[in-house]
């Protein structure tokens, strides 16, 4: 059930009239939004309940026990243990056949493993981090055990960031539930723009540069070497519109039922270096991945070196956390080369860290570039596709080919008016809250027209749903 299909309209509408009138009955309500997470889960196949349950219930029970073991490392040891288990047998058993595989044919070896039938639970990366925060937390102290089993589950399974995020703190999901308030007009005001305008971000925008481009993608070979730099460029800007839409629709329903969820994007093209392209793009993982993985390895506390290492290690597991392929590893190792980069060498540099225009548009120039060519592994299907890309656009500049000057403006000009209206969007959206009812509805209505008059006919998943 997409959040830009019908079916999820309809289904919302009537989740959020039966559990509205009952916020007051706090039992009565989780228990509505719970079985309709449930059954928003098992939509995409029934199966996927039974894991999520088993999650739940395994994560809920190492949480109470916290307060009677003697041996809590253990007990977290277990609990990360089991975790990234099942993590690991649904979403990288077969990928590590394969690999296993490509291992024993490069060697001569002519044994050969079957892939397993496996299912791949869709969400099961975001709730697997979303439960592991919560037991990390107690046992660090910073969070107290949730005793109610109905809270908990609500917690792992609410809706709206099931299945891609944000990835939600218990302190930030717990607050909501606990101090359930009547909702603001402008705030629902507010909700509603947000959802709309997310939906315009991934049916008008996403969708409709995933069609153009598509072609190019599934026929590189076949392909003008223009033409496939620009797709390079359109696919940066497709999964930021996709993914921040998403965004938006899950932080705009998630407000409506009584929930502030943290912010997860914040105009990442217009960073100025990779650290701060992190600062802005898929906020809750990068905020995982420090508080849960980097800081835990020692941050920047032991020595320039073992920093580096640290950065890198943190960047290869979060590229693999996003799937079963090399392509998302090297997607990870280029993160990671260059942040280290920046930190051993451009830093050094005197000058490059001054706020001058000049520098600071060579820093974005730099930055932007770094994370378009990253995306060429994490949107190619394989290598050989990542590096046929690259050879079509190497023709580019090596004479083997037609430069296409021409394209090359348009595609520049675009990246530039996208960013131009990235901030002006936003200086939009700060009127609009800011601004009387009227202006609110105003705005809703122009985006519904928007969706109406320039939406392609056929819609496509969510990219993260993948995920």
């Amino acid at each position: 059930m997409n959040f830009n299909s019908w079916g999820f309209l309809v289904f919302f509408i009537v989740v959020l009239a039966f559990s509205s009138p009952l916020r007051r009955y706090s039992t009565l309500h989780k228990w509505i939004l719970l079985l309709a997470s449930w059954y928003f889960y098992a939509s995409w196949n029934w199966h996927y309940l039974g894991l999520i349950l088993f999650s739940t219930v395994f994560d809920y029970w190492i949480g109470i026990r916290f307060a009677a073991t003697q041996s809590p490392k253990r007990l977290i040891a277990f609990s990360v243990a089991v975790n990234l288990g099942v993590l690991a047998f649904f979403k990288y058993t077969n990928f590590l056949i394969a690999t296993a595989n490509d291992v024993a044919a490069a060697s001569g070896g002519q044994f050969r493993f079957d892939a397993l039938d496996i299912l791949l639970p869709v969400g099961i990366s975001f709730y697997t981090f979303q439960s592991m925060s919560y037991t990390i937390d107690v046992y660090r102290g910073e969070l107290k055990p949730r005793r109610s089993l109905l809270d908990y589950a609500l917690f792992i399974a609410f809706f709206p960031q099931l299945v891609a995020g944000p990835i939600v703190r218990a302190t930030e999901f717990f607050s909501g539930l606990d101090n359930p308030v009547r909702i603001p007009s402008r705030e629902v005001a507010s909700a509603l723009i947000l959802i709309v305008f997310g939906m315009v971000k991934k049916v008008v925008f996403a969708d409709s540069l995933a069609a153009a481009t598509d072609l190019t993608w599934s026929d590189v070979e076949g392909s003008d070497p223009a033409g496939v730099l620009l797709a390079v460029y359109a696919f940066a800007f497709q999964i930021y519109f996709d993914f921040s839409g998403y965004t938006d629709i899950a932080i705009g329903i998630a407000v409506l039922f009584g929930f502030r969820f943290p912010q997860n994007f914040n105009y990442p093209y217009a960073a100025t270096s990779l650290q701060d392209f992190w600062r802005r793009w898929h906020m809750t993982l990068s905020r995982w991945l420090r508080d849960y993985l980097y800081v835990p390895l020692g941050g920047n506390r032991k020595g320039p070196t073992r920093t580096q290492a640290n950065l890198m290690l943190t960047m290869l597991l979060g590229g693999l956390w996003h799937g079963a392929s090399w392509n998302f590893v090297v997607w990870g190792a280029i993160h990671g080369f260059w942040l280290v980069f920046e930190r051993s060498v451009l830093a050094r540099i005197p000058g490059w860290q001054s706020g001058t225009i000049p520098m600071t548009l060579i820093r974005w120039f730099v930055t932007f570039h770094i994370v378009c060519f990253a995306w060429i592994f994490f949107r190619a299907p394989d290598f050989a596709t990542s590096t046929a890309v690259l050879r079509k656009i190497g023709s580019l500049f090596v004479g083997h080919g037609n430069f296409a000057p021409f394209h090359i403006f348009v595609v520049a000009l675009a990246a530039l008016l996208m960013l131009h209206l990235a901030g002006a969007r936003y200086a939009l959206k700060q009127r609009i809250g800011e601004g009387p009812i009227w202006l609110h509805s105003c705005a809703t209505i122009a985006a519904v027209l928007v969706l109406f008059l320039f939406a392609p006919q056929n819609t496509m998943p969510f990219i993260y749903f993948q995920f």
